[in-house]
């Protein structure tokens, strides 16, 4: 019997990995993106045991049209696993931000994931009367979701939104036993954060330039020092295929000293590493 998954956001970056990686494994992969012409691109990289669903995460009638394609191509199978992974991040001060920009981090980010987990629930065994193993919701968080960093405000704020509404339907759907994990990556190699150096541009020449600036050679040394997405594919496997998965994963070439600095530094010595970091010339 094949083996199904649902990934949102699969046009580039992590999706698209996860999309390839796990068709060529065997599995059925629904990938959502926002472009016909994606759908068309990705069947024909991947031209085995892909299926196309057409939606933007913030439209419930455009989800709820993938979710009917989806159920005709089930004919009554079940999801192993859901992975809410589209979204996306937007630099910027938090003071000057505009408030269209921070409602949009939020609705995709945040309400996003809560629109497709709740229309594809009943695929992972969200039933009483279901019968067989229920599926896993993966969400793609970030390492900004435990950590708060300068001129990331917004997506920060996102993704700890996001980590709260993941233990809440975690503690929720026990009652379902559908188990809830968190994936926390650092620098990955994908486009997230490409766009978000010109974004910054606009900061250099006012209070927040500095800022800006420095923000900017940091995102290009992540850039530099980040993962292959495939270590997210294969965590994803090893997550659906593991009975008791961890609640979370960090996953970052610095693991340790990331989780030092999230978790156990005291915040005003990060407060004073950050403003030495980033203001000082």
């Amino acid at each position: 019997m094949i083996k199904n998954i649902l990934v949102t956001g699969v046009s580039t970056g992590i999706g698209y990995d996860v999309a390839r990686y796990f068709t060529q494994r065997g599995y059925r992969v629904f990938g959502s993106v926002r472009k016909h012409t994606d759908i068309v691109r990705l069947e024909s990289d991947f031209p085995d045991n892909f299926v196309g669903l057409k939606f933007d995460v913030t439209n419930l009638e455009q989800i709820e049209a993938a979710k009917n394609k989806a159920a005709k191509i089930l004919k009554g199978g079940t999801l192993l696993a859901l992975v809410n992974n589209a979204g996306f991040a937007q630099a910027g001060p938090m003071a000057l931000l505009s408030d269209e920009v921070f409602r949009q981090q939020m609705e995709v980010n945040l309400f996003g994931v809560r629109n497709v987990t709740n229309a594809f629930l009943p695929f992972l065994g969200a039933s009483s009367d279901f019968s067989g193993s229920p599926g896993k919701i993966i969400n793609i968080s970030s390492i900004s979701g435990i950590f708060n960093t300068p001129m990331n405000g917004a997506y920060c704020v996102a993704k700890h939104a996001l980590e709260s509404m993941a233990e809440v339907y975690r503690r929720e759907l026990m009652i379902y036993d559908i188990q809830v994990v968190s994936i926390q990556p650092g620098p990955i190699q994908s486009d997230l954060w490409d766009k978000n150096l010109n974004a910054l541009d606009e900061y250099l020449d006012g209070d927040y330039g500095i800022m800006a600036h420095k923000t900017n050679q940091i995102i290009k040394a992540a850039e530099r020092d980040a993962l292959p997405a495939e270590v997210i594919s294969k965590l994803i496997e090893k997550i659906i295929n593991t009975k008791q998965p961890n609640l979370s994963y960090i996953v970052t070439k610095h693991k340790i000293i990331n989780t030092l600095v999230a978790k156990y530094l005291p915040t005003r010595v990060i407060d004073y590493f950050m403003f030495r970091k980033l203001n000082k010339v």
